[in-house]
């Protein structure tokens, strides 16, 4: 049976959502061993080595200088704006003891995508999708739901501001990808965005100085998540962007919460609070009344 572009892109959305939720649980435990600097060199030197060697057995042979100068320019644009959403994602992992609280303001990042979608990319929604959308917010509004409910001065610390302007520079990196989905190979923006996050974490630790320094136990976890996050979870989400709007592509990946509750009690012996789990099942929800709508609005009629 033939999927429609709609369930595809879905399906390939979801499966970035369920690596990219490794990378929360496995940076948190490589960092609490070594510096941000030290982590990033090595995380993102992985990635590019991963990133190169998948384009070696696919024998693909994707060269800057072969691309448009539209293209060129916008291959540059999403590297950097990935350089900084990357950057202030993990800056406020280490801030933050439970990463799950990362990964809750992160799911802001839909209104960021949504917004500039309209804007640029002129997207427009079916009531069913608006209805989805509003369902996939409300549960990320209860999943950020606490005892003492919302605290405003939270949202103006450090890793709150960080964890914002890492959701809004992805959303422009993805409304960037979706404008040259059909000319930039989703394994090329990942290669050329490690490139840009490795250099940019070697200048970093010759800023501050320091050689890296790694435990054998900061190694391991590096390995697996640089393997699931900046390597698959990229190559995954901009392959989505082919056959979904770049809003809903965002939206499906703030269930990441959902897993990465899971996988923060299974790991860090962190327990969900009901609501949370609620607000995680909301979510799922509101992905799958997007996904059902637009399959129905972009089925061809007879």
């Amino acid at each position: 049976m033939k999927l429609s572009r709609q369930l595809k892109g879905s399906l390939i959305a979801l499966l970035a959502t369920i690596t990219f939720s490794n990378v929360y649980i496995f940076s948190k435990l490589a960092i609490t061993d070594v510096s941000l600097a030290s982590f990033g060199i090595l995380w993102f030197g992985l990635a590019l080595l991963w990133n190169i060697t998948y384009n070696w057995l696919r024998k693909t042979n994707h060269r800057f200088k072969d691309l448009s100068k539209g293209s060129k320019r916008t291959l540059i644009l999403i590297s950097c704006s990935e350089l900084i959403a990357t950057s202030a994602f993990f800056i406020a992992i280490q801030l933050t003891p439970n990463p799950t609280i990362v990964s809750f303001l992160a799911n802001t990042s839909p209104i960021f995508v949504i917004i500039l979608g309209l804007l640029f990319l002129k997207e427009r929604y079916s009531y069913p999708e608006i209805f989805g959308i509003i369902i996939t917010i409300l549960g990320v509004g209860l999943i950020n739901m606490t005892k003492s409910g919302f605290q405003l001065k939270e949202l103006q610390s450090p890793a709150s501001l960080a964890t914002f302007t890492f959701a809004l520079f992805y959303g422009i990196s993805l409304v960037l990808a979706k404008t040259k989905v059909g000319s930039l190979p989703s394994a090329m923006i990942t290669q050329y965005r490690n490139i840009a996050l490795w250099l940019g974490f070697i200048i970093l630790n010759i800023y501050q100085f320091e050689l890296p320094n790694y435990s054998s136990e900061s190694i391991l976890y590096i390995i697996i998540g640089s393997l699931f996050g900046p390597f698959l979870g990229t190559i995954l989400t901009f392959s989505a962007l082919k056959h979904l709007e770049a809003s809903k592509v965002t939206l499906i990946i703030t269930s990441r919460s959902f897993f990465i509750i899971l996988g923060s009690f299974i790991f860090l012996g962190i327990l969900p609070s009901q609501i949370q789990l609620i607000g995680g099942l909301f979510t799922i929800v509101g992905i799958f009344v997007i996904s059902i709508s637009g399959m129905r609005k972009n089925k061809p009629s007879h």
